[in-house]
């Protein structure tokens, strides 16, 4: 087989340029253009060109012939190949099309067109011949178009790269009609957020109305109908979702061939099978009239070729409306993921994980920040790779030629997924597959999250249905560099709740998984992390005997295990941020809690929420937001040294108070304060036995938090030996002590009691004072605010027009920081203005 590709090359290699002429500008046979061997047919120049090394040839002659067949233009008002002016470097387009056969070179033309070979997707700023010729020209349109999507891009003032993006090409027919041209030019590309948000829930209503679904059963089919058309639209096999393309695969269904809908979703299924959207059992459950009318609804708007952000944000806000009441847990409002990703800033290459991901908005968040730093970072390198080239003083053609090459090598980094939906190694790739992480224990959130990370660019792949506590996939202790959470308010872990004791906190055995996260590099901590909880489901551990602050316990809040959970899975000096009800923060029974998290975390920075901002059909929870830097090996060092340091200077202080305390309380202990029993125990100290109450003692301190040790203290006891002859008259004297103290026995018991409430006054003010000491010597400034207003109405409403202080507060905080990295003097302490409500 290889001898005869040589052969066949060789033979196009050896083919001569064609003399004769085609009979038509393009062949009968749809999408189809006369070549011959290498040789390609160029209607608008009416010769052949050899096409050997210009693969992007065929996409603009291929584009030509869709303008002609499909927007009405003539070959007469095109040309291809001009220039604004002779001369190296003067702008040029691929296609220039004028209004009229008539208007050629006499008046500015209508639409400029750039064709490239396949790419990734249509990058603006790639196309700068055609935007450069677009304004050199006086042109209002110029269009971007590869192998698979086409852009079109509206000027909408003189200044370069000042572009907007419409939805459509204008038809030869429109320029003659102002109505219709405007109407083409102040469209929007593809569609706004706003439109499809409408959009989906009319789809929505004609499910409801239709087949009597719940909101929960009709987001689900709306989904899966959303992933049919992004897997026909994506594929790039099958062409425009649309009815017309529902009736062409109707037409050659065989009769025992599956309905054509149900065919989709079958494919659609197996597409993503290695994301666990879909079960095997999965159905539409709709009729194929049903199935049609949305199509009908979507068929306008082609999601391959719309924004992730403009698709993404629609998507999540007609999951919030329809879900608000139902699932409102799963959702923390977008202006505050925004301002909590933006405020920890993650970065390429950081692994980022949310135990407790909802509908996905923190990690969907953090891959569009990171993509973003990608992108510009791509851009950059872009700019200096075609400065560099420009100045080689290369021959026109070769010096496009060389600056496209580096641009779509250049672009390959922004591939999240390779076409077969698997992981690809690339910069976007690497951080879709290999940084992004989460769980939720709720099966639809699950699932939601997944759906939500594809509609915003991809980046599903760590995401599972499972209980955030326990260990999945690549999420196990010391392994992130971020986590961001909203945990599940206002309920509790207990104890009956076991390692793999439900569906959500299984440990996963299977030869697949294993193999997958062995071949994802997870490595040695991983093993060790499933063979514990290996070990824990065969003894049916308690969830929360993982836990330091768990266990041995009936039940803690479950949020409050996730703050443990949180700093777990973070590297030592990485960062976290968390939603928490005000309660864990100012509450005094959970002063515990507080001095738990604070020898293990600097914390970076307090926000005080408005009461709005959680507010449900149930409940408003007044909650902040926390944000915390694990302590690194130097933190916990200091922290270790600030203990040390403390104890040194307070202990004998505090241990002169235990002594003051036991001096004084002892000869009453002893005593019970009764006369005879002191006289008889004078009598007895006087041969040699006498009752003494044992000097206080150190106990050992509880596992948290951190306290001194406590005092402790025995009840008395007989010492000392009698000497032979005396030993009859000391046991009488002894017996008749004995009986004395027996009548006063409650009150050495009152009186011992005393003295250890003596006692532990002086444990918590020597506590409070070791704490008062290491804070002073482990001092460090933090960040607090109230805002007043977050970007969220009473009523869940967000948006423009919606006030929002976090944008300014989010500048406070920058230079907070940066007040710290420049030694935080307090004489150059920044002057916040952010209003606050505290």
């Amino acid at each position: 087989m290889a001898e005869l590709t040589i052969q066949l090359s060789d033979l196009m290699a050896k083919t001569k340029e064609p003399i004769h002429q085609p009979p038509s500008p393009f062949p009968s046979k749809p999408d189809a253009l006369h070549q011959e061997g290498p040789w390609l047919w160029i209607p608008l120049s009416k010769k052949w060109r050899d096409i050997t090394n210009k693969p992007e040839e065929i996409v603009r002659q291929k584009f030509i012939r869709t303008l002609v067949e499909h927007y009405g233009y003539s070959l007469d008002q095109m040309e291809q190949e001009v220039r604004t002016q002779h001369g190296h470097r003067s702008p040029r387009a691929d296609i220039v099309i004028w209004k009229s056969p008539d208007m050629v070179h006499k008046e500015p033309p209508g639409l400029v067109v750039e064709c490239k070979a396949e790419t990734i997707e249509i990058q603006e700023k790639d196309y700068y011949q055609a935007a450069s010729y677009t304004l050199a020209s006086g042109c209002e349109i110029f269009i971007a178009t590869n192998a698979r999507h086409t852009a079109v891009f509206k000027l909408v003032s003189r200044t370069p790269g000042d572009f907007v993006a419409i939805n459509e090409i204008p038809k030869a027919t429109d320029w003659g009609d102002d109505k219709r041209l405007k109407k083409v030019l102040d469209s929007l590309r593809a569609f706004n957020r706003k439109e499809f948000q409408d959009l989906l829930f009319v789809c929505h209503s004609i499910l409801r109305d239709v087949h009597k679904m719940d909101p929960g059963r009709a987001f689900d089919t709306i989904s899966k109908i959303l992933f049919i058309k992004m897997y026909v639209e994506r594929s790039g096999l099958h062409g425009t979702f649309t009815t017309e393309y529902l009736d062409r695969r109707a037409t050659s269904r065989m009769p025992n061939d599956p309905l054509v809908h149900d065919g989709l979703f079958e494919l659609t299924k197996d597409y993503y099978k290695a994301d666990d959207l879909f079960s095997a059992t999965d159905r539409l459950d709709i009729s194929e009239e049903t199935f049609r009318r949305i199509v009908k609804q979507l068929e306008r708007f082609d999601l391959s070729k719309t924004g992730d952000d403009i698709k993404g944000l629609a998507f999540e806000k007609f999951l919030g409306t329809t879900f608000r009441g139902e699932l409102g847990q799963f959702f923390t409002p977008r202006p505050v993921v925004d301002f909590m990703v933006d405020l920890l800033d993650p970065k390429e290459g950081e692994l980022i994980c949310d135990p407790a991901a909802g509908s996905g908005g923190f990690l969907i968040r953090a891959f569009e920040h990171v993509r973003a730093q990608i992108v510009a970072d791509i851009q950059r390198q872009k700019d200096e790779e075609r400065a560099r080239i420009e100045a080689l003083g290369l021959p026109e053609e070769e010096e496009e030629q060389r600056i496209e090459e580096a641009f779509a090598r250049q672009n390959q980094d922004l591939l999240p997924s390779g076409d077969d939906n698997k992981p690809i190694d690339t910069r976007v790739g690497r951080l879709a597959w290999r940084c992004i992480y989460g769980t939720d224990a709720e099966p639809r959130a699950a699932r939601t999250a997944k759906m939500n990370m594809i509609m915003h660019g991809d980046g599903h792949g760590g995401i599972h249905y499972h209980d955030g506590l326990l260990d999945i996939n690549g999420i196990f202790n010391g392994r992130f560099d971020l986590v961001l959470t909203n945990p599940p308010f206002g309920s509790n872990v207990g104890n009956d709740q076991k390692v793999g004791g439900s569906d959500e906190t299984r440990v996963p055995t299977d030869e697949i998984y294993m193999k997958r996260c062995r071949e994802r590099g997870y490595g040695l901590a991983w093993e060790e992390s499933h063979s514990r909880l290996l070990q824990a489901a065969k003894a049916k551990t308690p969830i929360l005997d993982l836990f330091e602050i768990g266990k041995a316990k009936n039940n803690r809040p479950t949020e409050l295990i996730f703050v443990e959970r949180c700093l777990n899975l973070l590297k030592p000096g990485s960062r976290m941020g968390i939603v928490l009800p005000d309660g864990n923060l100012n509450n005094p029974s959970l002063s515990w809690l507080r001095r738990w998290v604070e020898g293990r975390a600097k914390l970076m920075a307090v926000v005080s929420l408005p009461e709005e901002t959680f507010r449900s059909s149930n409940a408003t929870v007044k909650a902040s937001l926390v944000f915390l830097r694990k302590f690194t090996e130097e933190d916990t060092t200091r922290w270790e040294a600030a203990w040390a340091q403390a104890h040194t200077e307070l202990d004998a202080n505090f241990d002169a108070q235990r002594f003051d305390a036991h001096t004084s309380y002892a000869p009453r202990v002893v005593t019970g304060d009764d006369t005879a029993a002191e006289k008889l125990l004078t009598k007895l100290a006087a041969l040699g036995l006498t009752r003494e109450l044992p000097v206080w003692t150190k106990g050992e301190p509880p596992a948290y938090p951190r306290t001194c040790k406590p005092t402790v203290q025995g009840r008395p006891v007989w010492q000392g030996e009698v000497a032979q002859k005396n030993k009859k008259l000391a046991t009488e004297l002894k017996r008749k002590a004995n009986a004395a103290l027996k009548g006063v026995d409650k009150h050495i018991a009152s009186l011992l009691s005393e003295l250890k409430s003596k006692y532990r006054a002086i444990d918590e003010a020597h506590t409070a004072a070791l704490w008062a000491r290491v804070r002073e010597q482990f001092d460090y400034p933090v960040f607090v605010a109230a805002p007043r207003a977050v970007g969220i109405t009473s009523t869940g409403e967000t948006g423009e027009g919606v006030p929002n202080d976090l944008p300014e507060l989010l500048k406070s905080f920058s230079d907070f920081e940066t007040w710290l990295e420049n030694g935080a003097k307090p004489e150059e302490l920044p002057n916040f203005p952010v209003p606050s409500a505290a």
